[in-house]
């Protein structure tokens, strides 16, 4: 049976679900595109997901899987043992799944519009740095937020599971580390853990990224 393959940006949210594939212990293929590559109109993503978006995951079927979130439950069910998703039965089920929608829906938006805010607002200057302001507040004022939910040391308290994998690039992103240790330092904290760990050194050197 053909592997998965992912479709990747350098720094992105694809470094979560990679790491994510090297947890489960599930063999991963790879498609590395540059950032221009992948907003080009010609771009080879295209071919599979119209919206070329990163990460997009190729199934060893050739059907086609977006959302990352997504890939994360769908790793869970293919190896429950890898324990990045906690099982139906588990006392932190609800509160994965609530975080895990959160993440996704309430805070990456914010990189989306906040980050290319001149795509959006073409020709207005300033409306656009309005756009990146406000969302950059709006995202600091989310993880004040998620930082007072948390009491350590993993998202969920004593459970180790793929909340903390989108903690590790997610608190390296704007506003950058600096800003979560003053901040958030149990955010902080989960991130440089998960930075340090041996699958995330190895998904960072593939990538190129150790020093980041």
């Amino acid at each position: 049976m053909a592997n998965h393959t992912l479709y990747c940006g350098k720094g992105g949210g694809s470094l979560i679900v990679e790491a994510a594939f090297a947890f489960a212990r599930i063999p991963l293929e790879f498609i590395d595109l540059s950032w221009d590559e992948i907003r080009s109109d010609n771009s080879s993503l295209r071919a599979i997901n119209p919206l070329a978006q990163v990460p997009t995951l190729l199934m060893p079927d050739g059907s086609v899987m977006t959302e990352s979130a997504a890939m994360i439950l769908h790793l869970a069910d293919l190896n429950a043992k890898a324990n990045l998703v906690p099982s139906p039965e588990h006392v932190q089920r609800r509160r994965f799944l609530r975080w895990l929608i959160f993440l996704v829906s309430a805070v990456y938006p914010t990189f989306t519009y906040g980050d290319a805010s001149k795509r959006w607002l073409a020709g207005d200057e300033k409306a656009a740095e309005i756009l990146r302001r406000s969302t950059d507040e709006h995202r600091e004022m989310l993880w004040r937020y998620v930082e007072g939910q948390i009491e350590g040391p993993w998202f969920l308290d004593e459970t180790w599971s793929a909340l903390d994998l989108y903690l590790w690039p997610m608190t390296y992103w704007g506003p950058g580390r600096t800003w979560f240790s003053i901040q958030c330092p149990k955010l902080h904290r989960i991130g440089i853990t998960m930075h340090d760990h041996p699958v995330c050194q190895q998904v960072l050197a593939r990538n190129g990224l150790l020093d980041a």
